[in-house]
């Protein structure tokens, strides 16, 4: 490797800070008397990968993210040739892995387990980093429906009945939650019905569920495999999907959009990389994927986790993470929450 390349990386690395003190036009020059040298950095991304890939995981082992970050690295550790190893960053809800990410060298080397608490993010924090600019999608790899429970002892057994409930109990009515998504799923839906409710924070989803169980909570929002387990135990009742779409392990149970509330709560996983990621290599992985991957036996492991498999390219992951970026806002202004 030339010093001339070597240098290149240590601009790519630090673009934002050398874009700001510089101004854009001597960026833009800087980055064009570097491109004279992109023969020698193209034939390093004919090579990818040529040595091992970290996949940065925001959060603690055995959740849906990790499980799914840990099947995808499988996959093209054995289809590309070079591991793939994964590497557990938790901590401030996914800031502390995405910081990390965009301050990495944007060679491929260094990939992004995205999960959809990043699109809620930016309706509650005011973040080091800019989550639609600082990213570049690969692929979104699966997705999690969630469902809202009530304790089996509530006397509800649908939406309706439970909007009513509350209503003539006003003063009674608490969700519980952990971290972003849950949180503003619970407090918007709670806004769409009209109804008063009492959001109570918890460090861990567990938490929550042990309440509801007990019967010290209303609701809550949770993902529809450990909806699946409680409702088969008889602990809980689960009244709807909170989604577009009804979840694959509850076929009989109406999504929230069918029952007239358009509020989307499920969650997705998938593979990005730093900011301005090269395209030779967002298409390796890709294209391995779509040969291998994608509707085939690696991906369809997933399902024991119950996750559903997903397909969706750079574009369309790139729509999917607008969209909801767009969706949280929205929600966090209707409910007058302010960035911390």
């Amino acid at each position: 490797m030339t010093a001339a390349w070597k240098y290149g990386r240590y601009v790519m690395r630090h673009r934002n800070s050398i874009r700001t003190a510089l101004g854009q036009s001597a960026f833009g020059a800087m980055v064009l008397l570097l491109s004279s040298f992109a023969p020698e950095a193209a034939h390093a991304q004919d090579k990818y990968p040529s040595r091992s890939v970290r996949v940065v995981v925001p959060t603690g082992a055995g959740g849906a993210t990790d499980v799914t970050a840990r099947n995808v690295a499988d996959y093209l550790t054995r289809a590309l040739g070079e591991p793939f190893v994964v590497e557990n960053k938790p901590g401030a809800q996914g800031r502390v892995a995405a910081t990390y990410i965009v301050q990495q060298p944007n060679d491929g080397y260094t990939l992004f387990a995205m999960a959809s608490s990043q699109s809620v993010l930016p309706a509650l924090y005011e973040l080091p980093y800019d989550t639609l600019r600082d990213f570049t999608p690969i692929a979104v790899l699966s997705t999690a429906p969630t469902m809202l429970l009530v304790n089996k002892n509530l006397p509800v057994t649908n939406i309706t009945e439970l909007i009513a409930y509350a209503k003539r109990n006003p003063k009674e009515i608490t969700f519980g939650y952990q971290g972003g998504p849950p949180q503003l799923a619970g407090a918007g839906f709670a806004k769409m019905a009209g109804i008063t409710a009492v959001g109570v924070p918890f460090n861990a989803s567990a938490q929550a569920l042990t309440e509801l169980v007990a019967g010290r909570l209303t609701y809550i929002i949770t993902t529809a495999d450990v909806a699946k387990a409680q409702v088969d135990g008889g602990t809980v009742r689960a009244l709807a999907a909170v989604g577009e779409h009804r979840a694959a392990v509850f076929p009989n149970i109406p999504s929230l959009y069918e029952l007239g509330y358009k509020l989307d709560g499920s969650g997705w996983f998938g593979l990005a990389g730093p900011r301005d990621l090269p395209q030779p290599v967002v298409n390796r992985i890709l294209s391995s994927l779509k040969e291998g991957y994608f509707g085939k036996e690696p991906q369809q492991l997933l399902q024991k986790a119950g996750l559903e498999p997903a397909e969706e390219g750079p574009d369309q992951f790139k729509a999917r993470l607008t969209t909801a970026i767009a969706r949280w806002q929205e929600i966090a202004a209707s409910l007058g929450m302010k960035k911390m």
